[in-house]
């Protein structure tokens, strides 16, 4: 009887030690898993915004995709204000019509930090240098990113950003200049029922700016014009992300005095002098 009772006992403290087994390998899934998450997490946010971009682009925008820039941790939930970096002015103003662009330039730049001061604007991405003011032969080149101002691919004037270009509007209706608007794309392709190219995207937002200052300013529609060149006037590498970034902007040009002079001029006739 004593040995039976001794077997029996045996066979109960195995069967109560059995469950560490299970144990042992559900935590080590669970680590496991934690260990995946946290990986996953740490996915480089940049490479990957830019290639749901070109898709995107691609598909003429119908996936409802955004991209928010991943800082490392486990799903951090970050959504970057767009903090506006507005470049010193490029070039030199040898005469006085370039000294008056300057001083233009200086208003403007003046303008849009006081309405950007205290505001977060929403954005998915942050871009260096949004704002850039270049003096030219040409005249003065106020460079603004593609994302200050519009969607990746569309053409329509972002309403929280629309303080920006009332600075804009503002001071340019003011100067006897003639105003170009100029849009660039990089060189991603797009294929939609709207914009069946780069041509005609970078010519719809050019000429979107140029409708809402002549809607919301004091403007003369003789001076200003609207063109787009698509992605043939790049000002960076369209090979990396960072270079399309750059390319992909409007391009304010104020054309100095002389170069007014190559404009194409309004045709005056004079008035008959005994009308019917």
């Amino acid at each position: 009887m004593a040995k039976k009772k001794k077997k029996h006992s045996e066979e109960e403290h195995e069967n109560i030690e059995r469950w560490l087994v299970s144990y042992a390998d559900f935590i080590t899934l669970l680590f496991a898993f934690f260990v995946t998450m946290y990986s996953v997490s740490r996915v480089d946010g940049k490479k990957m915004g830019s290639a749901v971009e070109s898709l995107q682009r691609a598909l003429g925008s119908v996936l409802p995709i955004q991209m928010t820039h991943k800082e490392p941790g486990v799903f951090p939930n970050f959504s970057a204000p767009i903090h506006f970096s507005i470049t010193p002015i490029e070039g030199k103003a040898y005469t006085a019509d370039g000294r008056a662009l300057v001083k233009m330039a200086e208003e403007i730049k003046k303008g849009i930090e006081e309405v950007s001061k205290g505001k977060t604007f929403n954005s998915s991405s942050t871009l260096p240098n949004q704002i850039k003011f270049i003096l030219e032969k040409r005249g003065l080149v106020i460079r603004i990113s593609e994302h200050v101002f519009f969607n990746s691919g569309e053409a329509s004037i972002r309403s929280d950003m629309e303080p920006i270009l009332n600075v804009l509007g503002q001071t340019l209706e003011k100067i006897p200049n003639h105003i170009r608007i100029e849009g660039h794309t990089d060189n991603v392709p797009i294929n939609t029922y709207r914009f069946p190219s780069n041509w005609e995207l970078s010519t719809a937002r050019a000429t979107t700016i140029v409708r809402y200052l002549l809607e919301h300013f004091q403007f003369d529609p003789e001076k200003l014009s609207a063109t787009g060149y698509a992605e043939f006037r790049p000002v960076d590498k369209n090979s990396t992300p960072e270079g399309r970034l750059q390319n992909r902007r409007v391009d304010f040009v104020i054309l100095t005095h002389r170069e007014m002079e190559f404009e194409p001029q309004t045709e005056t006739r004079p008035e008959p002098k005994n009308p019917i």
